[in-house]
């Protein structure tokens, strides 16, 4: 079955089911979260993100056969072919915490490859969407996320649709916004130089949602020591497609399947931020 389904139909079944899990996620935080910590007491999981993901690995197992990874508790034994990547809920703390600045993500990835990616900004309402060499799509305005259905045709999308643009080119670090956290600050005496000449830093505890930031042009650059596959991989392709560059920290290629660094930026930033970071500190 898998095989006949093409990336149009994949894309549609993806926006059904982060539309479902979104209006999970709405509904859970109106009972008990049943909080656990799994690294340290900052990294948190509650039942509503283990109900999604289970939710998630069982529809999309059920109507593509694709095997499902997920940050809590669905493994892979290789990135062989066609795997779901999942983030059931990325910023876990936020939804605890602050109730706001949380998303769903799903990304199919090929062969190691973001094919397509879809984040829910739930509370905000968007749903951004790509398809890798087919551009990007933000629907806003998507606050009843329950007209999802997943076993009829295709949702209709939010009161609004529109093509993300892309990023502007020409605009460096110093004229943008940049997305980045203490730890980041701590660990790089350049950065800070970095973060004095630019716009001021922001951070909003998603790596899914601080990397749209970029795609979108409300940021100019995300830099993060160390993301996990789930936590960037449907972001990724909505980045390529917007036209922001995404690298390692290092300027070396971000391969998703591999836990690490990430430099995300419209090109000049990314690249004039490179050169602070790594080459040159007095560019």
């Amino acid at each position: 079955m898998s095989e006949q389904l093409d990336t149009q139909a994949l894309l549609a079944i993806a926006e059904q089911v982060v539309r479902r899990a979104s209006a999970m996620a709405l509904a859970g935080q109106q009972r008990d979260l049943q909080v656990q910590t799994k690294a340290n007491r900052n990294d948190l999981v509650t039942r509503v993100d283990k109900d999604i993901e289970e939710f998630v690995a069982a529809e999309l197992t059920s109507r593509t056969g694709y095997p499902v990874l997920g940050e809590e508790g669905h493994g892979v034994d290789s990135f062989a072919g066609r795997v779901w990547v999942v983030d059931p809920i990325d910023g876990t703390m936020n939804y605890v915490e602050t109730r706001r600045d949380y998303a769903v993500s799903l990304a199919l990835v090929s062969d190691g490859q973001p094919l397509i990616g879809v984040v829910a900004d739930v509370v905000a309402g968007r749903l951004y969407s790509a398809v890798r060499g087919h551009g990007a799509t933000c629907h806003q305005d998507e606050r009843d996320w329950t007209r999802s259905d997943a076993g009829g045709p295709p949702t209709e999308p939010g009161r609004s649709t529109e093509e993300l643009a892309q990023v502007p080119s020409d605009k460096g670090f110093r004229d943008s916004i940049i997305i980045t956290d203490l730890k980041e600050i701590r660990a790089m005496p350049r950065l800070v130089a970095a973060l004095v000449e630019s716009r001021g830093h922001r951070r909003y505890g998603s790596a899914a949602l601080e990397c749209l930031e970029v795609a979108s042009g409300r940021a100019g650059a995300f830099v993060h020591l160390w993301v996990s596959p789930w936590d960037i991989a449907a972001a990724m392709v909505i980045c390529d497609e917007a036209g922001v560059t995404v690298t390692r920290l290092d300027g070396t290629p971000l391969d998703v399947r591999h836990k690490g660094s990430i430099l995300a930026g419209a090109p000049r930033a990314h690249a004039e931020l490179l050169a602070r970071l790594v080459s040159d500190p007095t560019q």
